[in-house]
């Protein structure tokens, strides 16, 4: 694989969606307000993975030990479809080149 087919906007979209890059990574591709709803959005989902496992699995017999925090061990068990489904969040608002941090806005990017 190129260099250019790494860069290119799609193809970040998509290796995003699939669950192959990590949370900061993404985040740290949008400007600041969309980074926030982007993270606001993570934190939704690592809260649903926190719910669904005290309710359904808890880490522990006696239950689960986290009350109204999120919790790592679920996340980390859910592995890429928690990143895929972080790379979702992020897709939607990357969509938008007014959202993204200027390398991505680039003229160079846009003509590859």
């Amino acid at each position: 694989m190129q260099i250019e087919e790494l860069v290119r906007a799609e193809n970040v979209i998509a290796r995003a969606r699939e669950g192959r890059l990590t949370k900061h990574a993404l985040a740290t591709m949008l400007t600041p307000e969309p980074r926030r709803l982007f993270l606001a959005a993570c934190a939704a989902i690592e809260a649903d993975y926190t719910h669904q496992c005290a309710t359904d699995d808890p880490c522990l017999a006696s239950g689960c030990s986290v009350d109204g925090a999120q919790c790592l061990q679920p996340v980390l068990r859910a592995g890429t479809a928690y990143h895929a489904a972080c790379g979702a969040a992020w897709a939607a608002l990357f969509a938008d080149p007014a959202n993204r941090i200027s390398y991505w806005r680039s003229e160079a990017l846009a003509a590859w």
